[in-house]
């Protein structure tokens, strides 16, 4: 099965990933239908710890702690692609894969596919019908430093491990072009913001 990997060292917190999240969701298909749409639900979300950035979303894990907590079955595992799929309709809101979930990738939103008006879970669904259709997800597709990678979980991972850690975190290709000098730049403007140097 695929799986959403990150070279968290390549992400430049664009948040490219979350807008083309944003869109894929959205009824409308499209950037104008999303921007200020409070129901928009955006998936995946590029956290910043002081001036390093990564972009969080669920790991469709295996065994996944959300599915074998909740307690409605509104959380089921697609056989095909391995996705870990939550249906809004049988939610209630009980916020126990939240809570068992060590990823914090599960938030609570009225968003368009809650049938209740009311606040549901919500969390990446891997764009299980893209996938199907034999595309990438959205997330991944948006990425233009690399960071998201959409590949076979076995095999990335083992051949990762194998190599040395910097291998492993940064991936097989290393860094891209000036992508080192921009992040020397981002950590001293952070430092200037924060009252440092």
């Amino acid at each position: 099965m695929k799986r959403i990997f990150v070279d968290y060292k390549k992400c430049l917190a664009c948040k490219a990933c979350e807008t083309a999240c944003a869109i894929e969701h959205h009824p409308g298909h499209s950037l104008l239908a999303a921007l200020g749409d409070r129901k928009t639900q955006v998936n995946v979300r590029v956290l910043g710890i002081e001036h390093e950035a990564f972009p969080l979303s669920c790991r469709h894990c295996e065994p996944a702690e959300c599915l074998n907590a909740c307690p409605s079955g509104a959380i089921t595992r697609d056989p095909e692609t391995g996705a870990v799929l939550l249906n809004p309709a049988l939610c209630k809101a009980c916020a126990m894969c939240a809570m068992v979930c060590p990823f914090d990738a599960i938030s609570f939103k009225h968003t368009h596919r809650a049938p209740f008006d009311r606040d549901v879970a919500y969390k990446c669904d891997l764009c299980n019908e893209r996938i199907k259709e034999g595309g990438t997800p959205a997330c991944v597709e948006a990425c233009h430093s690399g960071a998201l990678i959409y590949a076979e979980y076995d095999a990335t991972r083992s051949s990762r491990a194998a190599k040395s850690l910097r291998t492993y975190l940064l991936g097989a290709e290393g860094m891209p072009p000036l992508l080192e000098l921009f992040r020397e730049l981002r950590r001293k403007e952070f430092a200037r913001r924060s009252g440092g140097v």
